[in-house]
């Protein structure tokens, strides 16, 4: 099966905002959250919103489609696993598209999109079949892909079934899926506060700025807190040119969470400002951040390790381990570190570790690679 991965997008340009405002941006210094959700700088009224999306609406199609492959009187484990087979297999044969965030039915009728498209009919099917399920929010270490000349920050969602006798987490790649990363559920008002959020990227890299604010608003009234979105809005904001308002949106992101999107984008407007000072002190709080961060460290050693950088790679990974002793790739990556010093002792011991954390599939590919070990 294709690298699939459920990816919410949260806009970020390599350009961005932060103490008390610089002169330029004075005018509007004073700006409050509400005053930015007016939308008259994009020619929007106060009652104007996006489209209903239905986000989870079940049609009389995906019914006979449920009808067809999932018995009522299975078990609820059977039907995830028939509902995903419909979806991924001998069914829709969903294909993936990273920046086609769908409604669950029109996902169902176009057989393609995002996480967010995946996420809606997987969960749209699952509940109209009887079965308990749940967005869920997973805290994933920053993750970067470019595309449309803007850089995207994946944030990751996918899906709790609640079954009988266990939890079962439904993810587009399971084989990306670390249940040693922190998660919590989501209900459903923000569950469609990221869907909103995602279209709101989609119109902001298509040049329609009024749409893209339309989203963006609908999604804080959804999860007025949401501080990725805020950020998004700060993005928005600056590519009209308005600073200051930029920076305020920015600023109140950073408040309500320290987003590094934020404090990165905040340090950047500055910088690009002649605002070095200001700059560098919200630069060294994301620095700070990615320091605490064991996922953020990870790959900082996998990048080492890659250069051949084997001490460097070891004494990162050792602060990662500090931080986060749960992950069996930590572990793996540590024996690969240990292999290429010629410490073949220490590299069996962090395999062993690495197998004693890891699920089924990984355990089978430790073990066999502790038997290479012993051979060698």
């Amino acid at each position: 099966m294709p690298r699939f991965k459920l990816l919410l997008l949260a806009l970020l340009f390599l350009a961005g905002c932060a103490s008390q405002p610089p002169a330029q941006f004075a005018a509007e210094a004073q700006l409050a959250p509400d005053d930015l959700l007016d939308g008259r700088p994009f020619g929007v009224g106060p009652a104007e919103a996006p489209e209903d999306p239905a986000l989870l609406a079940v049609n009389d199609d995906m019914r006979a489609f449920l009808a067809e492959r999932v018995p009522e009187r299975a078990s609820d484990s059977r039907k995830v696993e028939l509902i995903l087979d419909g979806i991924l297999a001998g069914g829709l044969e969903l294909e993936y598209d990273n920046l086609l965030t769908l409604p669950a039915s029109e996902a169902f009728y176009r057989r393609a999109g995002n996480c967010m498209s995946f996420t809606n009919l997987f969960l749209a099917l699952a509940r109209e079949a009887g079965v308990r399920a749940s967005y869920q929010e997973v805290m994933v270490p920053p993750t970067w892909t470019e595309g449309d000349g803007a850089w995207y920050y994946n944030l990751h969602v996918n899906v709790l079934v609640d079954l009988p006798a266990e939890q079962r987490v439904v993810d587009f790649n399971l084989g990306d899926y670390r249940g040693a990363y922190p998660r919590r559920l989501i209900s459903d008002d923000e569950g469609e506060s990221r869907y909103h959020n995602n279209m709101g990227v989609h119109f902001m890299t298509r040049e329609q700025p009024a749409r893209a604010f339309l989203h963006f608003r609908r999604a804080l009234a959804l999860e007025p807190e949401a501080s990725h979105v805020w950020a998004n809005l700060g993005t928005l904001y600056r590519r009209e040119g308005r600073l200051a308002r930029a920076e305020a949106a920015l600023r109140h992101s950073v408040d309500l969470a320290s987003e590094p999107v934020a404090l990165s984008n905040l340090s950047r407007l500055y910088q690009e400002h002649g605002y070095a000072a200001l700059a560098e002190r919200y630069e060294r709080r994301v620095a700070r951040l990615r320091e605490s961060n064991p996922y953020y460290l990870y790959y900082r050693a996998e990048e080492a390790y890659e250069d051949g950088a084997y001490v460097l790679a070891q004494r990162r990974l050792r602060r990662a381990l500090e931080l986060q002793a749960q992950d069996h790739h930590f572990y793996h990556l540590m024996a690969m570190i240990m292999t290429q010093r010629r410490e073949p002792e220490l590299a069996r011991k962090f395999l062993q570790e690495a197998k004693a954390l890891a699920g089924e599939e990984n355990r089978r590919r430790y073990t066999h690679k502790l038997k290479l070990l012993a051979d060698s």
